[in-house]
């Protein structure tokens, strides 16, 4: 009686460790595919989980979860094909219009000053003076969308090269001189003699002050001030543009750079921000924001 309660003893002892090994074995690959599927997670690459196991359930659920990431990748491509095509069309559309709205403006531009040289009607006058500035809020927003299109696709051409930012900064400020002067904005500007290099592309440097001085004028117009700013930064150049107006909202300073997102759909077509991140982006550089509403609102390119 002895021998076979001894005999059965070793028996479920053995069957004990066994299945203890087994479940030690099942948990050390599970710990692995968990580990494995934050390696996918993190990596833009196409990859599969692959693990040497002998468990039934645990080959199961690799498989599964490889068939899941195979449609997953599957369905990637296809939606990064269908953006490409969508941005070419984008592309395309924007620069055939680019081109007739031009024209238009043009005879607009020309028909505008022709009534401030004669003696029109009071809603002649005003019926061609809204045509001026809806031709050119108009040519602004095409150019906009053919620009996005283009940063997008990946099809912007940038000539990198050694920029004196002092003087770029100078010129774009000049550019809305008349603008601000007309608005009543108190103007600081920053900005020390002494030339502040920076390996970027200067068109591309003064669509981003652009961008941002008009997005301060229209959205800062309540605090009627504007201040530049240029320093450097450790190794790198800062351009500051800051504004008084009703500032950001938490909520919507998630989403500003987002394209086509703009917290007041009157004011623009929410593409400004988006491409001057883009562009900066595309220089190695970076655009950030601090802003108290109803106090301040200051952006920060880092170039």
């Amino acid at each position: 009686m002895e021998l076979v309660f001894a005999v059965i003893s070793i028996i479920l002892l053995v069957l004990y460790f066994k299945e203890r090994s087994k479940n030690e074995k099942m948990e050390s690959d599970y710990k692995y595919i968990n580990a494995r599927l934050l390696d996918v997670t993190n990596d833009d690459k196409s990859n599969y989980i692959l693990i040497p196991s002998d468990i039934k359930v645990v080959k199961e659920t690799t498989q599964n979860i490889n068939n899941l990431l195979e449609k997953f990748y599957g369905r990637q491509i296809d939606y990064n094909r269908s953006q490409k095509t969508i941005l070419q069309i984008f592309t395309n559309i924007s620069h055939d219009l680019r081109t007739p709205i031009t024209v238009l403006k043009g005879y607009i531009e020309m028909l505008y000053l022709q009534s401030q040289k004669e003696e029109l009607p009071l809603t002649m006058r005003t019926t061609v003076e809204k045509m001026q500035s809806n031709s050119q809020e108009l040519v602004h927003s095409v150019n906009n969308l053919f620009n996005m299109a283009k940063i997008q696709s990946g099809d912007m051409v940038l000539n990198i090269q050694k920029v004196n930012l002092t003087q770029v900064c100078h010129e774009i400020i000049l550019e809305f001189y008349d603008l601000l002067e007309r608005e009543k904005f108190h103007v600081e500007v920053n900005i020390e003699d002494k030339p502040l290099y920076a390996n970027v592309d200067t068109e591309a440097v003064g669509r981003i002050l652009k961008n941002l001085i008009d997005n301060a004028i229209k959205y800062g117009s309540a605090g009627k001030f504007l201040r530049i700013s240029l320093y450097e930064n450790d190794s790198h150049i800062c351009i500051e543009i800051e504004d008084h107006g009703v500032g950001i909202s938490e909520k919507d300073k998630k989403h500003i750079f987002t394209r086509a997102y703009t917290a007041d759909r009157k004011k623009g077509n929410g593409l400004g921000l988006a491409i001057s991140q883009g562009l900066a982006n595309s220089m190695g550089g970076s655009i950030s924001v601090i802003s108290i509403p109803q106090e301040k609102t200051v952006f920060t390119v880092r170039l």
